[in-house]
């Protein structure tokens, strides 16, 4: 006799380190308290606590007509927001992506949305995924959601550098074990901890990939660039990647997810998107059947018009060139706020790990109850196992001093 009202694969669900409970708990403390010092969710603001706009897009999302607010928005994308994904993603290596790859976009539900229905569409039960061993939580809710598990290497070596040797001893292992292999690489600005792979260690992980392929294995590379657009050193650095994807193996599928919710502040719309990259139009054909019935299954279409406005800041040059001046300035205050944190933490011979840009800053840490200390001094951050996560997207110069000693005294 059945027992139970949740289904067998239901029964051990926990969301485990929910990010928004944890900024919840801080903003209730705020009502309390004027000294919370709230560096958790990722969420560029002004100095002020204001978030980040940008200028084009509120002005486009406020004068929107009717027509473009209620109606659904179609179910592929538009054709602006498809092309502009593609334009705006590669940047001055599109040409070579479209003479290399054949190519597919679909809108998603922000970059998560592309990220789970990856997971899901291209494991079996219970397969294992390969991902570093500091990770974005929400990696591991999608795994279980989708009845996946998770296999991890470490992502540093001694150097804190990117932990290339780990990486493929761990990857030819799954891959020999499972006949298949699923990498998920989130890159450049590393959430939770800042890392930039580089040219040096994308032209290794590409190699190492194709050594696995050319076995007849089965590969796929998720790369989630969520934070492409804050790297410290600007737009076309942060797309060197792509020349090293250029060189994947042709039987091996690349999928990108990327996050217009990060790239132009526009978190609780929820915008992203989901593009294929294969050699093999077979391949590509395959990716596309499996996530448009996964798209149409789980959100049905994208938010209208935020997907509008993006189009048009990616195809209507007054629009482009208002975000992108702007875009400037948002990377300057990060990279000023991050300058400053590490300034401090070297004055308070506080180690951090290496900062390659976007929103987050981490220190390892063996300390357990770390978070619960921290809390008793009024600060709020992120703990991961071995690590805490500090983000610098809405940490106010002012703050800066006081939690870099709090995190000293007790990490």
């Amino acid at each position: 006799m059945r027992k139970s009202i949740i289904a067998n694969h239901a029964k051990d669900k926990v969301l485990k380190n929910n990010i928004f409970k944890i900024a919840d708990r801080a903003n209730k403390m705020k009502k309390e308290h004027d000294d919370i010092i709230d560096a958790t969710l990722g969420m560029l603001t002004h100095e002020n606590g204001k978030v980040f706009k940008y200028s084009a897009i509120d002005y486009l999302l406020k004068n929107f007509t009717d027509k473009h607010y209620y109606p659904y928005a179609p179910f592929a994308g538009t054709r602006q927001f498809r092309e502009g994904v593609m334009n705006w993603v590669f940047g001055k290596h599109l040409n070579n992506i479209k003479e290399t790859f054949h190519t597919k976009v679909i809108p998603t539900a922000g970059g998560t949305g592309a990220i789970s229905n990856t997971v899901y569409n291209f494991n079996n039960y219970n397969e294992k995924i390969l991902i570093p061993n500091y990770f974005w939580p929400a990696y591991e809710n999608i795994a279980d959601e989708s009845n996946v598990k998770l296999e991890k290497y470490d992502m540093y070596d001694e150097n804190h550098d990117f932990n290339i040797k780990g990486f493929k001893e761990s990857a030819i292992k799954l891959a020999k074990e499972q006949d298949k292999l699923f990498v998920v690489i989130n890159d450049p600005c590393n959430n939770p901890t800042g890392l930039e792979l580089g040219e040096e260690n994308w032209e290794k992980v590409v190699m190492v990939l194709n050594e696995i392929s050319n076995n007849k294995v089965p590969v796929v590379l998720l790369l989630d660039i969520a934070y492409i657009d804050y790297e410290k050193d600007g737009y076309d650095s942060s797309r060197e990647l792509f020349k090293h994807i250029i060189n994947l193996h042709e039987e091996i599928l690349t999928v990108i997810s990327f996050s217009a919710s990060k790239s132009f502040s526009i978190y609780g719309l929820r915008l992203g998107a989901q593009i294929g990259l294969s050699k093999k139009k077979k391949i590509i054909n395959e990716f596309t059947r499996v996530n448009e019935h996964s798209l149409r299954a789980r959100f049905s279409n994208v938010n209208h018009p935020a997907m509008r406005a993006v189009g048009k800041i990616f195809t209507i040059t007054k629009y482009r060139e208002s975000y992108i001046k702007e875009l400037e300035l948002a990377r300057e205050l990060l990279k000023k706020r991050a300058d400053e944190f590490t300034r401090i933490a070297q004055e308070e011979n506080l180690d951090i790990l290496p900062y390659g840009g976007g929103f987050f800053i981490a220190i390892e840490t063996n300390k357990e109850n770390i978070f619960e200390k921290l809390i008793e001094e009024h600060i709020f951050v992120i703990a991961f196992p071995g690590l805490i996560r500090i983000a610098i997207s809405s940490l106010q110069f002012s703050q800066m001093e006081k939690l870099v000693r709090a995190l000293k005294k007790h990490v």
